[in-house]
């Protein structure tokens, strides 16, 4: 797991009453597994950019609160009627998108538009022709 944040920095971007001392260092140590698990490319460990260093202690502050891996499951009722001639067919379900950015925390929404320059696309592949 890469470091990109310590109990440090975020002490200095929030301040420190962001979270209680004891739960502090679990949350840097969540935000730093969530971030090393988006597969950030070209960010120089040895100088952390400051975009990087906020949107841990975002995470950090997310976790801190018990938001960062919890599992949504509000969602929406839907409902679908179908009728054919004098016969009607009603069903009625839940449905949550958990791949929408509606479905995290904001704070984990900044997060990853504070790390957008970093993130490398899953579905991108490089082509050696040489």
């Amino acid at each position: 797991m890469a470091t990109y944040i310590t109990v440090a920095d975020v002490d200095a971007i929030l301040g420190a009453e962001w979270a209680a001392e004891e739960k502090k260092a679990q949350a840097v140590m969540e935000a730093n597994a969530y971030m090393t698990a988006l597969n950030l490319t070209g960010i120089d460990m040895d100088a952390t950019p400051d975009a990087v260093k906020m949107a841990g202690a975002q995470l950090a502050k997310c976790a801190a609160a018990g938001n960062l891996y919890v599992q949504r499951t509000e969602g929406s009722l839907e409902s679908k009627t179908v009728k054919a001639g004098s016969v009607t067919s009603s069903k009625t379900f839940g449905s949550i998108d958990k791949s929408s950015t509606a479905a995290q925390a904001p704070e984990i929404q900044l997060a990853l538009a504070l790390l957008s320059d970093w993130r490398a696309n899953p579905f991108a592949f490089a082509v050696n022709r040489g």
